[in-house]
């Protein structure tokens, strides 16, 4: 009798990864604008996907950017560029290739990582006053981005 033999060609470990996702924390600003930001990644490493869906900014709105700081909370100008710093641009990224301000969009990302040295966890997203779109003074609406254990977690917003 002979023994049969299977030979693998190739073997790995299953294991559960945890898709990196962010969520915002509470929006500082005036008026009564709604809407809903999302950062996700469908694979870790992978581009960042960015939904953004905003209302009633009522034409005082311009570009919203990563900001380099975190909100800081107890500040009586919370949004200011003394704050949070300009935009986040640690690759040098032509701005004049970002796609132009909107009320609602889905982006892909691949410079926007939520993971590593260059993540933007832990820093702010600023809408810009519609004459301020380059962050040289106040943004109308501002807040904080964090890490949010593996769970989609949807900004919502009413300010």
């Amino acid at each position: 009798a002979f023994a049969t033999w299977k030979i693998s060609i190739a073997c790995a470990n299953i294991t559960m990864v945890r898709v990196p996702k962010a969520t915002l924390g509470s929006w500082f600003g005036p008026g009564v604008s709604t809407g809903q930001i999302q950062f996700y990644q469908s694979v870790p490493n992978g581009p960042t996907n960015i939904s953004v869906s905003l209302s009633n900014l009522n034409a005082m709105a311009g570009g919203y950017h990563v900001h380099i700081l975190p909100i800081k909370p107890n500040s009586s100008e919370p949004c200011s560029a003394a704050n949070i710093r300009g935009h986040y641009n640690p690759l040098s990224v032509n701005i004049t290739l970002s796609p132009p301000p909107g009320n609602g969009t889905l982006y892909r990302d691949s410079n926007l990582p939520l993971t590593g040295p260059h993540s933007i966890v832990g820093r702010s997203v600023v809408i810009h006053y519609s004459n301020d779109d380059i962050g040289e003074g106040f943004g109308f609406l501002c807040m904080h981005l964090h890490r949010k254990n593996g769970v989609l977690n949807i900004l919502n917003f009413t300010i």
